[in-house]
């Protein structure tokens, strides 16, 4: 059961991935005016791993963040790119592997704060039903992401 707990989320995952990891805008006058990353691409969990795994919440959902149980970094989509995010520092109430409160830098050093509000638990995992990433655009507007997802574990 575990396994096709895995399966689902992995799909899931899949389906976010295959959505579009890159969005362009072409001009009349024909070349890519500009790329932007919407998606991460598909992570993979050595077995015995756990990971956060965090979609937008709008459709289409796009994967944005994913997060390794006992990392020190997560990846994620911000700005329209994809960055390593450093987390400096976790609180709140312990949920699995995880904490309801992180506090994260960017690739550009900038604060980036994630809550999440556990949800049922899930043979392998638990349900993200809300979560929320609070971060700064380029011109220094606070931009507030409504996320959902998942935790979820590899088997051994």
């Amino acid at each position: 059961m575990k396994l096709r707990l895995l399966l689902v989320a992995l799909a899931f995952l899949g389906g976010c991935a295959s959505a579009g990891s890159v969005a362009a805008s072409a001009t009349d006058a024909g070349p890519v005016a500009s790329t932007k990353a919407v998606s991460l691409p598909p992570q993979t969990l050595e077995p015995g791993g756990c990971a956060l795994f965090l979609w937008t919440r709008d459709d289409p959902r796009h994967f944005v963040l994913f997060f390794p149980a006992g990392g020190l970094e997560a990846e994620a989509i911000l700005n329209g790119r994809q960055q390593t995010l450093s987390v400096e520092a976790q609180d709140g109430d312990v949920f699995g592997q995880f904490m309801t409160r992180m506090s994260m830098r960017d690739a550009d050093g900038e604060h980036v704060s994630l809550t999440l509000a556990p949800g049922d638990e899930i043979e392998g995992g638990r349900k993200v039903p809300l979560a929320r990433m609070i971060s700064k655009d380029a011109e220094g507007w606070e931009i507030i992401t409504p996320l959902t997802g998942l935790t979820a574990c590899q088997a051994e």
